[in-house]
């Protein structure tokens, strides 16, 4: 009589031998890492004028934590954004106003101020590697505030 289950065919496996290897997921997670801070960036874009308020120079580059399927921006819980997701804003309109963003909210605070924020990072960035041209990023944004970005 021969048994309904088939026999093992291969030895068995020790304990963590079928696990990713665990080098390879540090070398991911670590240019990861790497790719998503840009300090040189930030600096320029506190060098910018508050897409608020239009202050200028700004002083705090606020990151934009919403997502956006469209744009490719994920977002998670606890997780800062890259430094490519941040623009401009002055610390009273970001932290210390009674309609600052962090008081408000964010979806709050960018449909008050009408703007974007997820297109305008985008149009900053791109022009990231010269500080007059993101400036006029942020002149335009400021000048187009309550109509429709394309």
């Amino acid at each position: 009589m021969k048994p309904d289950h088939p026999k093992t065919l291969a030895r068995f496996a020790s304990p963590g031998e079928l696990l990713k290897r665990p080098m390879a997921v540090a070398t991911r997670i670590r240019l990861r890492a790497v790719s998503d801070d840009d300090p040189v960036y930030l600096a320029r874009v506190r060098q910018c004028m508050c897409v608020c308020c239009g202050l200028d120079p700004a002083c705090v580059a606020a990151h934009v934590r919403m997502q956006s399927g469209a744009h490719g921006k994920r977002s998670g819980m606890g997780k800062k954004p890259a430094d490519k997701w941040a623009l401009p804003v002055c610390q009273a309109c970001h932290t210390d106003d009674p309609d600052s963003q962090h008081r408000i909210g964010e979806i709050a605070f960018w449909d008050r101020v009408g703007l974007n924020p997820i297109l305008l990072c985008e149009r900053l960035y791109a022009q990231r590697g010269d500080l007059l041209a993101m400036r006029a990023v942020i002149m335009l944004a400021i000048s187009e505030r309550g109509r429709a970005i394309t």
